[in-house]
């Protein structure tokens, strides 16, 4: 087995393929590793549904309005530079997609665009309803395409690792399969794990969107931003006794769909003017209160008044999937509530993906690039990955060729086991439950039971075996929580110092 790679990624969704097959395309010669958490299909991006946003004509669009709108969406915390660069180049990376083999859906020989709440203007390419799945089901067939590239499957990283001159130069990980873990070394690691939803009550993110790549980034040095900034989906399937719940995209709402209480009121507009086409931020907030004010336990999508027939053919994977959970789209209002969805956040970067850890690189939902502010505008994630790529790539290029492959400093090679203590296994509800209470209300009461909680459970897990993976994986989980509430302590007090400056 292959343990030495001039290039190791970290992570297998539509940042860490196409991150690897752009290297690849440009110098052969690269030795690439690729590791996924679980199989190669299981990653947020095969749940993205809504699409990629992108102006393909300044006929009937322009980068100033998709600039304006990603801003406005951002709460104006976005870096203006980023936002600049990457709508200006969104045609480039589709047009990279299209090269991959990706066809986005048409009509009369032109793009069909998707209008999604926040957008001023139908800019959202898509495939049907399964955009990301589309995508990446290209990737990876790319990815076969070279020889330089090796796919290391059900592998997770639990360590990186630092060389004598305090440069990443590899990492220790633990295959799922053989229950092995081996040293790796590398020229340049870039991490590409994604988010962390997994830490919330209720997610639309996939299993292993646990946020480690972030937390093993924070363990080396790496500056970590904006980490508080999680975005909710207002739109999530309810289904009862499941946590992780199906995503209604935002392209229906987009079509029309309506959203509603159990009086059958479009009660948004009451909250914003813009109703079912606001901000996923200002919508998930109007529900949370709706709720509040009202006692009930739920709102609705409503899409009755859409042809059955235009939501078969939009929206199939969708309508598919509320009928297995016993919901007919077309016929009756669908239970739905806001899961934690993205996040804004991460590994900080430069527009060229380099953290200050030499070596380092970091792209996809792990890094904070400043593309997004406080919230995203829907269907710019998957932009944000692919027109990066090229800038990491070119960037690597650059550097790689001048680089040896140094002695790693010693680190110890744990044997983990499976099991998971019922400790971690009920904090884990706890600690989710809290956070996502927290991160609801922004209560000073949660704040204080989660700083508690935290103090606490780090105390216990000094009583734990540490060779027990899931141990491991809860001490990531407590390290992100103390991230999230440490910058949220900071804004409070900057916001502070702000309202007592202003009053002077």
């Amino acid at each position: 087995m292959k343990t030495k790679f001039d290039i190791l990624i970290v992570g297998a969704g539509i940042a860490g393929l196409s991150q690897a097959i752009v290297l690849a395309e440009k110098d052969n010669s690269l030795s690439i590793g690729v590791v996924s958490k679980s199989k190669l299909q299981e990653t947020n991006t095969r749940l993205a549904q809504g699409g990629i946003a992108a102006v393909m004509s300044t006929q009937s669009d322009s980068y100033l309005a998709h600039i304006e709108d990603t801003l406005n969406a951002s709460q104006h915390k976005a870096n203006k530079e980023v936002v600049n660069y990457v709508v200006e180049h969104a045609h480039e990376g589709i047009h990279q997609l299209e090269n991959w083999g990706v066809q986005f859906d048409h009509i009369q020989n032109q793009y069909h665009y998707g209008l999604e709440g926040g957008h001023s203007q139908a800019r959202v390419l898509h495939v049907k309803d399964q955009t990301g799945a589309a995508v990446h089901d290209q990737l990876i067939s790319q990815i076969k395409n070279h020889d330089s590239i090796s796919v290391i499957e059900y592998s997770e990283i639990v360590e990186l690792l630092l060389n004598n001159n305090g440069e990443v130069g590899g990492a220790l990980i633990y295959n799922h399969k053989d229950k092995t873990t081996l040293q790796y070394s590398a020229k340049i690691v870039v991490m590409a794990t994604g988010g962390m939803g997994q830490l919330f009550q209720y997610t639309t993110n996939s299993a292993i969107a646990t946020g480690d790549g972030i937390a093993l980034a924070n363990h080396i040095g790496a500056e970590i931003c904006n980490l508080h900034s999680i975005q909710f989906h207002p739109t999530a399937f309810r289904e009862a006794g499941k946590s992780q719940l199906f995503l209604i995209s935002e392209a229906v709402r987009g079509a029309g769909a309506h959203i509603i209480n159990k009086k059958g009121e479009r009660f948004l507009f009451a909250y914003d003017i813009r109703g079912e086409l606001a901000t996923r931020d200002v919508i998930s907030a109007a529900i949370y209160q709706e709720l509040k004010t009202s006692g009930e336990e739920e709102v609705y999508l409503d899409c009755r008044h859409i042809p059955k027939e235009e939501l078969a053919h939009e929206f199939p994977y969708i309508l598919e999937n509320c009928l297995k959970g016993g919901f007919d789209l077309s016929f009756q209002p669908v239970p739905i509530t806001p899961a934690a969805h993205y996040s804004c956040g991460g590994i900080q970067v430069n527009m060229n993906g380099e953290s200050n850890v030499p070596n380092f690189y970091a792209i996809g939902e792990c890094a904070n690039t400043g593309l997004h502010g406080n919230n995203r505008l829907a269907s710019n994630s998957l932009l944000e990955a692919i027109v990066f790529t090229q800038n990491v790539a070119n960037n690597i290029l650059e550097k790689v060729k001048q680089k040896e492959f140094k002695s790693i400093l010693p680190e110890e090679l744990i044997e983990f086991s499976n099991d998971e203590p019922d400790f971690c296994k009920a904090e884990t509800n706890v600690l989710k439950t809290v956070l996502t209470a927290y991160f609801i209300s922004k209560s000073e009461n949660d704040k204080v039971e989660l700083l508690e909680m935290v103090s606490y459970f780090n105390q216990q897990l000094k009583n734990i075996d540490s060779s027990e993976l899931s141990v491991l994986h809860f001490r990531w989980k407590l390290t992100l929580v103390d991230l999230l509430l440490k910058e949220e302590l900071n804004l409070e007090k900057n916001t502070d110092n702000f309202i007592l400056n202003k009053s002077i």
